[in-house]
């Protein structure tokens, strides 16, 4: 999508100040603080930088700020995760193929499994003519990538594997969870893991894909409202972008309420949530109900 409705009168980069022929939009989630008053001891949760679909100007790739958008949810004829598409887990780096991180692997694929499969949080994803996919085999890559990794890097190194043939070619019909290794670090443009985002997901060329998601390894801080467990701040951020890249597989152009996916309108009043098989993960929004989902908490 070159032009969404918050950004089709914007001709010019209020950062650089150059003419700004398009926009990259990203399906992000920002990071958060929580602030604790020691009197009454309450937790004040306040967002650093809102989640939602995140504007890169081109040519230049300075991030854009629209203006804020109305709270309708509307859909924008974009493609959809139908009945059947795949997920394929990429594990990225020597990391990966240390006997260490074995048990965190298949902890991670199970979640995966888990959070694809349950009727209740993926399956009520109906409502936005949304289906439920399946899992192949995960790949790890065994050579390490750059400290600091931009998005444009990914797509490109993932296009590569594609087209050799290490990675599943999935097309138009499915979606890679990226994962990195600890001490990597992201960015989109000037925007840098852990410190304005937690998470991400995007597309290379964007209706025809290839889809993904990007899960640097948990941060310390500022992605987990619930626990001070990586496992579970992992699995708040990947359940988010699973949600939100099959609702919004090319961001913006599918199911949004202004400027904001579905998970993004909930993290605004964060609530903590888990699947029936216990894992953390973040609201969506249940237009049914016209409230944000609630499973176990």
């Amino acid at each position: 999508m070159d032009r969404c409705d918050y950004c089709k009168t914007i001709s010019g980069c209020p950062i650089c100040g150059s003419t700004t022929r398009s926009f990259h939009h990203v399906g992000v989630r920002g990071t958060t603080s929580r602030l604790r008053v020691p009197i009454i001891d309450y937790h004040i949760t306040y967002d650093q930088q809102p989640s939602g679909v995140w504007h890169y100007a081109q040519p230049c790739n300075h991030r854009v700020r629209p203006m804020a958008a109305a709270s309708i949810v509307k859909y924008n004829g974009g493609p959809l995760w139908q009945n059947g598409y795949t997920w394929q887990d990429i594990y990225w780096g020597t990391y990966y193929t240390k006997p260490s991180s074995a048990q965190w692997m298949s902890r991670l694929e199970l979640a995966v499994a888990h959070l694809e499969s349950d009727q209740s949080y993926s399956g009520g994803l109906s409502q936005y003519n949304v289906g439920i996919g399946k899992m192949i085999a995960p790949v790890t890559i065994p050579q390490d990538p750059p400290t600091q990794l931009s998005n444009d890097q990914i797509g490109k190194t993932l296009t590569s594997w594609i087209g050799a043939g290490t990675v599943t070619n999935l097309g138009t019909s499915g979606a890679y969870n990226i994962f990195l290794p600890p001490g990597i670090t992201t960015s989109l443009s000037g925007d840098i893991s852990c410190s304005t985002f937690c998470d991400y997901h995007d597309t290379v060329n964007g209706p025809s894909g290839p889809f993904y998601t990007v899960e640097p390894y948990p941060c310390a801080q500022g992605c987990n409202q619930c626990t001070s467990d990586s496992f579970d701040t992992l699995t708040q951020g990947l359940s988010e972008e699973m949600v939100e890249l099959k609702t919004d597989m090319d961001p913006g152009t599918g199911w949004v309420i202004g400027n904001e996916e579905i998970c993004d309108y909930c993290d605004a009043n964060f609530v903590c949530n888990r699947i029936s098989t216990g894992e953390y993960v973040n609201s969506w929004y249940d237009k049914s109900k016209n409230a944000c989902w609630i499973g176990r908490q």
